[in-house]
């Protein structure tokens, strides 16, 4: 017995989309408006233009949902497209646009952190996934470099493992992908301390 649409796979709808069921992307659709929205928004933090481009996105992905193969991950799929569109959208517009981390590498001191860095412990990750909609977060995010916030987007606010994340951002290994969380979040404490003083400090 099949689970109802709104609790299928997302493998399962393309599936069903790509066999002229097409009410099942309006599930696939409803499950991903909010999330995608987010994302772009963490890379080009304008809220209109982020609306025009995820629209665009799940255009795109209608479109062409009937060459999808069904054994790979949507969601791998979609936020893969999603943030090519975003990167276009900086790079039409003249902004720098940060899609791997030569540019950190040169700012962070990276021996302090070994590749295979340990994850963020979870009780600061689950602190900060609390603390998502509070102002002085959001203004703190945003001085992120754009790299920086799509990995605390996706692995934090999105939930998504490691490995997910790694396939979404260009295929960068484990071990890199773990320790620029260390430091986004190392980054994004100081900036807080310096915001919020006390407050910030224990924000996270």
């Amino acid at each position: 017995m099949e689970p109802p649409p709104g609790q299928a796979v997302d493998e399962v709808l393309v599936g069903q989309c790509q066999a002229g069921d097409f009410s099942a992307f309006e599930v696939l659709y409803e499950r991903y408006r909010r999330p995608i929205l987010a994302y772009i928004y963490q890379i080009t933090r304008n809220y209109d233009e982020s609306a025009c481009i995820a629209q665009d996105v799940f255009l795109r992905v209608f479109e062409h949902v009937g060459r999808f193969d069904t054994t790979r991950r949507f969601s791998t799929w979609l936020y893969t497209i999603a943030r090519n569109a975003s990167i276009d959208y900086l790079q039409a517009r003249s902004r720098k646009v940060m899609i791997g981390f030569t540019d950190l590498d040169r700012d962070e001191e990276t021996n302090t952190v070994a590749a295979t860095a340990a994850a963020p412990g979870v009780s600061v990750e689950s602190k900060l996934a609390r603390a998502e909609s509070n102002h002085l977060l959001s203004e703190a995010l945003s001085e992120l470099p754009q790299i920086y916030r799509e990995i605390i987007e996706l692995i934090i606010f999105q939930e998504l493992s490691y490995e997910d994340a790694s396939a979404i951002l260009g295929g960068m290994s484990l071990g890199t992908l773990r320790s620029r969380m260390f430091h986004a979040l190392r980054r994004l404490r100081h900036i807080l301390q310096g915001k919020g003083g006390e407050n910030g400090e224990n924000l996270i």
